[in-house]
């Protein structure tokens, strides 16, 4: 089954990428313009034509045509198209989808944003019939989304698996060595704590006192194992959460605002341009702004 370019109504493309399991497609543009944005899924991009840089917290990934590219879940992204059409397809998962296929955590790996330094190594000039191999999965994986066919549930979940082994072996990411100790498995349970209740009031000595840890010992190991200081981690999650209240709602920016748990006006409306670099309100402008471009072609 061929996948065909921008063969998706756009909303229903950005409800699918915050909450299915996963989500095929393949986008071209056309127009030279910026976008910003943040989501709970991992984003696997696969680029077939044109040059295009991405800033991940910061970070600049340049890519070209036979590029590939991870963005972790609820990493902030920022991309500016260099060379035009930009064409490429997209594969986004859920982790709570992938943690309910692999019990190995190494396996996690494959779904995190690479540094730098290994992006250019392995993800950049990706050997073609590799290339040429994950797209045809994807393909695969799309027929088996949109037909009803016997077992389809297990066919999907076969093909994600291959995908995954494959970009594990090619990006020559490790196996480790160590088991998980305790503490890394409090922080983690945490971290799920605060993916699901990022609504309410959350803080060091609410978290320690819901744990039974002393605060220091969260603020220790949190950094350790998830890369974010805690507060940090907490306001990425809110933010995400915003972004999809704001491409998938009319709610207002105060409703917003309360159902992602900030209890200032003032205090998310700076957080959320810190984040994203543009305000709640001209987000969602931008979003109405891609909607009305793609229904004109």
């Amino acid at each position: 089954m061929e996948i065909k370019i921008n063969d998706y109504y756009e909303p229903e493309h950005f409800r699918a990428i915050c909450e299915d399991n996963f989500s095929i497609s393949r986008t071209g543009e056309y127009e030279k313009n910026e976008m910003h944005h943040i989501h709970d899924s991992c984003e696997i991009l696969l680029v077939e034509e044109g040059i295009v840089d991405y800033y991940i917290n910061g970070k600049k990934f340049e890519l070209e045509p036979n590029s590939i590219l991870v963005i972790g879940s609820k990493e902030y992204h920022m991309r500016r198209i260099k060379k035009l059409p930009f064409i490429r397809y997209g594969l986004t998962l859920k982790p709570r989808f992938y943690k309910s296929l692999f019990i190995d955590q190494d396996i996690y790996k494959v779904f995190s944003t690479p540094k730098q330094e290994n992006f250019k190594k392995y993800y950049k000039n990706v050997d073609e019939k590799l290339f040429n191999k994950l797209i045809n999965l994807l393909c695969k994986l799309k027929e088996e989304q949109v037909k009803n066919y016997d077992f389809n549930s297990y066919m999907q979940n076969s093909i994600i698996t291959e995908i995954t082994i494959i970009l594990f072996r090619y990006f020559n990411l490790e196996r480790s060595k160590e088991v998980m100790t305790t503490a890394q498995k409090n922080i983690l349970d945490i971290k799920e704590y605060i993916d699901n209740n990022y609504y309410e009031n959350l803080d060091l000595k609410i978290l320690s006192e819901e744990f039974y840890l002393h605060p220091s010992t969260i603020s220790k190991y949190f950094k350790k194992y998830t890369g974010y200081c805690l507060n940090e981690y907490i306001n990425n999650v809110r933010i995400c959460n915003a972004v999809r209240l704001l491409e998938s709602t009319q709610d207002s920016i105060t409703d917003i605002m309360g159902k992602c748990g900030y209890n200032s006006i003032n205090t998310f409306l700076r957080q959320f341009k810190n984040k994203m670099e543009i305000s709640p309100l001209q987000y969602r402008k931008s979003v109405k702004r891609l909607y009305a471009n793609l229904t004109k072609k």
